[in-house]
């Protein structure tokens, strides 16, 4: 259910036409905290737009409208240190609040943590056509990859192609074949084409010469008391470009399909994936472990241990938890081992009212909501009585990365051994 519930905000950017709110310029000299938030790309679902208002602690002291630009700049020398950073969303159909905890930092992004709706580049840059050989009229794909490019079509029977290579620039792409279907997986790739102006290549012949055949051997450990392994997969990766996927299920070990890294294929890695347990398993939760592959060897992976909500107290859909409102405190327990966490409490939709949102480090075990102010928004100002969906989840960014990292102006947080566990339930919340 809780899928459904962050579904709709999900596939909503903000409207054009709705009124802007003023756009704060603060006093004069520089700002002492700059903070940026993606928020108003996700408005829509919550009605017409009083406006969005980004507080320092309970917001007492410190508040400052987010402009329609994306910014609130706070001018204040005292304003030193972690801050607790709460971006309150406030619409004709409902309330949002977004807690951050302890970010540091002078300027700061403050993301929605829901995933941004991008739009394919438009502009032409080349038209490729050429052949692909080795096919046996299997349905062949022929697939443009390349940093902020896109292109894709299907082989004629007779082994031709042509796609038109859209992209913002001109640049080098490669284009991979993919027959995935038929007496067995096959690819084949041409790199460093370059593109741009419109160009037209002709004459370019992909070999599906890789048949994906091999097998890598894959360990998962930490299972514990969630044994129930959905799949493992690899996600084989040209740069940071994604070229395709395998996976494979059964009984461990795992031996996930692979193809010979053999030029052009000699430079890709792979990034291995276990997947185990349930969104709504309450003991345990959706566990998603990844590490680099090991190409002579065998790659092992570790399931995390699940985060724990423990306060209030979660059920299931049909059997929901229960807590009480007065003085409520989200707590937790999570890996050690995790980088941040996060707790969504959100009214159930018959239910309209105020929806919290938490973003914390790992190290920090609960939060308090508080009064919103007033001058903010008159009613709801905390979360009223009623039945919520509460969803827990906790992640590690990466070897080398930390909280901090989430607040930086580009993250580099998509990395080979980067893990998360995932569980949503269901709770009243009782005066």
């Amino acid at each position: 259910m809780y899928r459904l519930l962050s579904l709709a905000v999900l596939l909503c950017v903000a409207c054009g036409d709705k009124t802007d709110p003023p756009t704060d310029t603060g006093t004069q000299g520089p700002a002492t905290l700059v903070v940026h938030s993606n928020w108003w790309d996700f408005v829509d679902d919550l009605g017409e737009m009083q406006g969005i208002t980004v507080l320092l602690g309970d917001g007492s002291r410190h508040s400052q409208p987010l402009g329609r630009d994306g910014i609130a700049r706070f001018h204040d020398p005292t304003i030193t240190g972690p801050q607790d950073i709460t971006v309150v969303m406030v619409g004709t159909n409902k309330v949002v609040a977004s807690t951050t905890l302890a970010v540091e930092g002078a300027e700061v992004w403050i993301r929605s943590g829901l995933a941004h709706l991008t739009s394919l580049p438009f502009t032409r840059q080349a038209t490729l056509s050429g052949r692909v050989t080795g096919q046996d009229g299997t349905p062949t794909q022929v697939r443009v990859v390349g940093q902020g490019f896109n292109g894709v079509t299907t082989v004629a029977t007779d082994g031709t192609f042509s796609l038109d290579v859209r992209g913002d620039t001109s640049g080098q792409v490669a284009l991979l074949a993919i027959r995935e279907h038929g007496p067995a997986m096959a690819v084949g790739m041409l790199r460093d084409i370059p593109v741009g102006e419109g160009r037209s290549v002709n004459g370019l012949v992909i070999p599906l010469d890789h048949p994906v055949n091999e097998r890598r051997r894959v360990v998962v450990t930490n299972v514990g008391s969630n044994p129930s392994m959905h799949a493992v997969s690899a996600a084989f990766m040209l740069g940071s470009e994604f070229l395709f996927s395998t996976s494979t299920a059964g009984l461990m070990p795992f031996d996930v399909p692979a193809m010979a890294r053999t030029s052009p294929f000699d430079t890709v890695e792979a990034r291995v994936s276990a997947l185990a347990g349930h969104s709504e398993w309450l003991h345990s939760g959706l566990l998603t472990a990844s590490a680099p592959m090991v190409h002579d060897g065998v790659t092992s992976l570790a399931l995390p241990s699940p985060m724990r909500l423990t306060s209030p107290s979660p059920g299931t859909e049909y059997a929901p938890g229960s807590g009480r409102r007065s003085g409520l405190t989200l707590s937790w327990t999570a890996d050690p081992a995790a980088h941040v966490v996060t707790v969504q409490l959100t009214p159930h939709p018959d239910e309209p009212g105020l929806s919290w949102y938490v973003t914390a480090p790992a190290s920090v075990s609960s939060f308090t909501p508080f009064p919103l102010p007033a001058k903010v928004v008159s009613s709801p100002r905390e979360p009223r009585a009623g039945r919520y969906s509460v969803l827990w989840s906790s992640r590690f960014l990466g070897t080398g990365l930390g909280y901090p990292e989430l607040f930086k102006e580009s993250p580099a947080l998509n990395t080979p051994d980067a893990w998360r566990t995932n569980t949503y339930g269901s709770v009243i919340l009782r005066d």
